[in-house]
């Protein structure tokens, strides 16, 4: 096994991972790029009350990402229908 399958395999051990996709493109695509940031530390910072999770990130072409998020009472509210067939 490689380095890089060793690591998403870690890290898949630790949570689910949360991805963020462009809804404008089809078919299937190609990991292996990564950059460093510090974009965990914000999402940690935004979701450590628990009254928010992140559910998106916004890349406009610029240095800036705007974050989606949505109160983690919603969420779990929306779960709740889900399961009993309820179209959001």
């Amino acid at each position: 096994m490689s380095d890089k399958d060793e690591y998403w395999k870690g890290k898949q051990d630790e949570q689910a991972i949360r991805a963020f996709v462009d809804l404008n493109v089809n078919g299937n695509a190609k990991g292996g790029t990564f950059i460093k940031s510090n974009l965990k530390e914000h999402v940690e910072m935004i979701e450590e009350t628990g009254h928010n999770t992140v559910v998106g990130v916004v890349y406009d072409g610029s240095y800036n990402l705007e974050i989606l998020i949505k109160p983690t009472s919603e969420i779990e509210t929306d779960k709740e229908l889900n399961a009993k067939g309820v179209k959001i």
